[in-house]
């Protein structure tokens, strides 16, 4: 567990040391060597395993798991399902140390900066904790503050994921070091209050968003601590406010890519006297680069065309990776798509969603960009507080996608590239390589039928459905005849028992492929 008072910080190094020997008692000792290899090896499933040694480590680490579990496109789903539910309870900032962060960066004392200061915390993060607060002039306030101790654990688990990646490196889904750099780039984010103010003003400015969104108190405001103003009588949402939050959270990250990294039920507040539900702790929130944003509404728009290739050609404009030989990841994505399409998608989550889409990028070897992942999750944790979210989330998509297809837009965004001074400097260099591999006879010229593999994909399997169908309509007929001319053998009801059972047995071979097409979406 954490340690938060009481004696000098662990120091890095001896943090390091200690996450070694959790691993080993867990049984990861062999990543660090053949003294700690030699305890007992627990040869349980490796989630449940690395879950609890994260958790057994505190916070940040269990953050750290859930960070992971947000990978699906990387790591197993059992092992990303386990990471996801990793779970310690944080222990709040002593007031003393909270007392003492405030006034060393305020730069005054506590009694005349505020009116009153409730030292029991209102929301406790594994990065973050907020109070609640009273300024002159009777203004509630609610203030944020970075925790400590977070820094000497991401700098822990340095050397820990170096050491892992040359052991072990080869056999792992994902580089343990990458994966550690992009973990201390998403905590230092969180743990950015500038960034939140910048974000806070442009929500308010944002039309259409249906919570209400504080504004900042520059003076009481640091690059480790920030006030917002608070709603007078706060109270927690009910059932039906919370499906407000929820919707209002999947529509902004799908049509804005404003996500939280963090969406907890102590965010979120009622003002009594207005009944309006505010976005009361808007800090730990991430905006997708505007370039980024457009390449993923070019992934949905394929999605919505059902268009494979166009799904594969624009993971890379929104900051993924494909492979080469995309064979296997355009054969997975046809099956995805198969299976959440059709005039049956709405029965799905964006959880199921989510999960499908990530293991067929799994499977055929791509990659999301680190961000472009998390929001993915952020939308499905949004829908977590209160029920499904497809209709809205469809709803949010169309808008993005209609935004970066406009003719305005697009003439905006060709003007503003032609204009930068680089814009034209490589032509020359490209117009003579292109004329000296003419003149050396070097230039190759490859055709690719895009789209034939998908093509041959759907003919087969409207092949195979045809067979099968002749087949059924075959046993149907068949049983019919028996039951209607044959006199002998065991009869019921004036009817051939034979011819009876054949057509139940194909009337039920019937109902199954009729029901296996309307779910394939394909009817």
């Amino acid at each position: 567990m954490e340690k938060v008072t009481g004696g000098p910080p662990e120091s890095p190094t001896r943090r390091a040391a200690r996450i070694a020997r959790v691993g080993a008692r867990y049984g990861f000792g062999f990543v660090f060597g053949s003294r700690l290899s030699r305890r007992k090896a627990d040869t349980g499933r490796i989630g449940p395993r690395l879950r609890l040694s994260l958790e057994e480590l505190g916070p940040t680490f269990a953050e750290f798991g859930r960070f992971l579990s947000a990978r699906g496109d990387l790591i197993p789903p059992d092992v990303a399902a386990e990471l996801g539910r990793a779970s310690v309870r944080v222990n709040p900032i002593p007031f003393p140390e909270v007392r003492a962060l405030l006034e060393r960066e305020l730069e005054n004392t506590l009694e005349r900066l505020f009116l009153r200061f409730d030292e029991v915390p209102a929301r406790v993060g594994p990065f973050t904790q907020a109070h609640r607060a009273m300024l002159p002039g009777e203004r509630p306030a609610l203030v944020v503050l970075d925790r400590p101790g977070i820094r000497r654990d991401l700098l822990a688990m340095r050397p820990v994921a170096d050491v892992t990646r040359r052991r072990i490196g080869d056999s792992l889904p994902l580089d343990p070091a990458l994966s550690v750099a992009e973990f201390i780039v998403h905590v230092n984010h969180r743990r950015d209050m500038y960034f939140a103010a910048r974000t806070s003003h442009r929500l308010r400015e944002m039309g259409g968003f249906a919570l209400h969104v504080p504004q900042p108190y520059r003076g009481y405001s640091t690059g480790r601590c920030i006030t917002f103003e608070a709603p007078a009588e706060p109270a927690d949402p009910d059932e039906a406010q919370y499906g407000e939050v929820a919707e209002a959270l999947v529509r902004l990250a799908l049509s804005e890519g404003i996500f939280l990294a963090d969406v907890s039920p102590g965010r979120f507040a009622v003002d009594g006297p207005t009944n309006k539900v505010w976005l009361s702790d808007p800090t730990e929130v991430f905006s997708l680069d505007p370039e980024r944003l457009r390449g993923v509404a070019e992934v949905f728009a394929a999605v919505g065309r059902g268009d494979v290739d166009g799904v594969t050609r624009a993971l890379p404009l929104a900051g993924g990776s494909v492979p080469g030989d995309d064979t296997d990841l355009r054969r997975e994505l046809r099956e995805t798509l198969g299976s959440l399409g059709g005039p049956l998608w709405e029965e799905h989550s964006l959880a199921q969603i989510r999960a499908r889409g990530l293991e067929a990028l799994r499977r055929g070897g791509a990659k999301l960009h680190v961000e472009a992942a998390g929001m993915a999750h952020s939308v499905a944790a949004a829908e977590g507080l209160s029920g499904k979210q497809t209709r809205a989330a469809a709803e949010a998509v169309g808008g993005l996608v209609s935004r970066y297809r406009d003719p305005a837009y697009v003439i905006a965004r060709t003007a503003r590239r032609l204009a930068q001074p680089d814009a034209f400097a490589d032509y020359p260099r490209q117009v003579h390589a292109l004329l000296n591999e003419l003149k050396d006879g070097e230039v190759e010229v490859r055709f690719r039928h895009a789209g034939l593999d998908d093509l041959i994909g759907r003919v087969d399997i409207l092949a195979n459905r045809l067979v099968f169908a002749l087949l059924i309509a075959a046993l149907i007929i068949g049983s019919s005849m028996l039951g209607i001319f044959v006199e002998g053998g065991l009869q019921l009801l004036g009817v051939s028992v034979f011819g009876l059972v054949g057509f139940v047995f194909a009337a039920v071979l019937g109902l199954l492929l009729l029901v296996g097409i309307i779910r394939s979406g394909r009817l």
